[in-house]
C-alpha cells in the first residue's frame, strides 16, 4: 500500500491497495453517515467532508477541510493496516462462511470516531438503518456545524457539550424517543470527563466493555458494537436480532441466549470473531435465501 499527495493538501491518493473493497466496507451496516453519490462516497470524518472513490486498487480522497488529510488517521479509520487475508483465513472454517467471505471479499471493519460511535449505537437500539440515519442527520443539522464541499452539504456530529446544553427535550424532538435520556446521559458523562474517551481507547476489550456498560441505556450488544466498530476489539461479538437468527439457524439449530451464541461463536471462530460476524451479517442481509436447504448444507462442509 502506498500513499501520495496527488494534487494538494485537500486531495490524497492511496495506491496499490490489496484486499479492500470500499463499497462493501461502507455499505455493510457498521456506519450510518456515508452516502453514495454516483461512484463516490461522501461522509464526515475528523470534522470535514470526505469524498472517497475507488478505482481498482486505488483510492482517491478529497476533503472539504483546509488542513492536510491525516494519512495515518485515514488508514486506521479504514482498517488498512490489518492483514485482512490472514484474518479471513483464520475464520474461514466452513463452507458457509467461506461463501460469505468470497462474496464480500475486501470488506473491512471501520475504526470510527469514539464519541459519535457511542451516540450512534445508543440511537440504534430497536431501530432500523433508515431511521437511525435520519435521526443522526437531524441531530447533526440541529446541533452540529454545517459543512459544504463542491455542492454537497453535511454537518458535523454534535459534541457532547452541545447535546448537554440542548437538554433531553430538544434531543427528544429530533425523533430519538426514549433514547433521548440515554444520549443526554452519555453526553454528560463524556463532557464532564467521568467517562474519559482517551482512557477508554487504552483499555482492553473486557475493561472497555465494562466501562461502557456503566452508561445508562448501554447493554452488552451496544457495548460490543462500540468495541468492534470504534475501538478495534475484534473479539467483540454484538448479538443483535440478525446475528441471533443466523447462529440459531445455521450453527446451533436451536433457540439460544446471547451468552450461548457468544460462547459458541468465540470458540468456533476464534479471536477474530468480530470479522466473522460482520461477513455473516452482511451476507444474510443481501441474500434472501441465506437459510435455505442448500445454504444449511454448507455449514457441514469443511473448507
Amino acid at each position: 500500500m502506498k500513499m501520495d499527495n496527488v494534487t494538494n493538501q485537500r486531495q490524497m491518493c492511496i495506491q496499490h491497495l490489496s484486499n479492500f473493497n470500499l463499497q462493501y466496507t461502507l455499505e455493510s451496516g457498521q456506519s450510518f453517515r456515508w452516502n453514495r453519490v454516483d461512484d463516490a462516497y461522501y461522509g464526515v470524518v475528523e470534522g470535514r467532508i470526505l469524498r472517497i472513490q475507488q478505482s481498482d486498487d486505488t483510492l482517491i480522497i478529497e476533503s472539504s477541510g483546509n488542513e492536510p488529510i491525516s494519512k495515518p488517521h485515514l488508514s486506521h479509520y479504514l482498517d488498512l493496516n490489518r492483514e485482512l487475508a490472514s484474518i479471513l483465513a483464520a475464520v474461514n472454517v466452513d463452507a458457509y462462511i467461506g461463501q460469505a467471505i468470497n462474496r464480500f471479499w475486501g470488506m473491512r471493519l471501520l475504526n470510527q470516531e469514539l464519541w459519535e460511535t457511542i451516540a450512534s449505537f445508543i440511537l440504534s437500539q430497536n431501530n432500523n438503518m433508515g431511521r437511525i440515519r435520519s435521526i443522526i442527520r437531524t441531530l447533526s443539522e440541529r446541533f452540529g456545524s454545517r459543512l459544504e464541499f463542491e455542492g454537497y452539504a453535511d454537518y458535523t456530529f454534535p459534541t457532547p457539550q452541545a447535546l448537554v446544553d440542548a437538554g433531553v427535550d430538544e434531543i427528544f424532538d429530533c425523533g430519538t424517543g426514549y433514547r433521548a435520556s440515554y444520549l443526554w446521559h452519555a453526553a454528560s458523562k463524556v463532557s464532564n470527563e467521568e467517562l474519559k474517551l482517551d482512557t477508554l481507547k487504552q483499555m482492553n476489550y473486557t475493561e472497555a466493555k465494562h466501562e461502557l456498560m456503566q452508561l445508562k441505556g448501554i447493554g452488552e450488544k451496544v457495548a460490543d458494537c462500540i468495541c468492534l466498530f470504534s475501538l478495534g476489539h475484534l473479539t467483540a461479538l454484538p448479538v443483535d436480532v440478525w446475528i441471533k437468527r443466523i447462529f440459531e439457524t445455521i450453527y446451533l439449530r436451536k433457540r439460544a441466549t446471547a451468552r450461548e451464541i457468544q460462547e459458541f461463536a468465540k470458540n468456533y471462530f476464534g479471536e477474530f470473531v468480530g470479522y466473522a460476524q460482520q461477513y455473516l451479517f452482511h451476507y444474510a442481509q443481501n441474500h434472501p435465501n441465506w437459510a435455505d436447504a442448500e445454504h444449511l448444507a454448507l455449514r457441514y462442509k469443511e473448507r
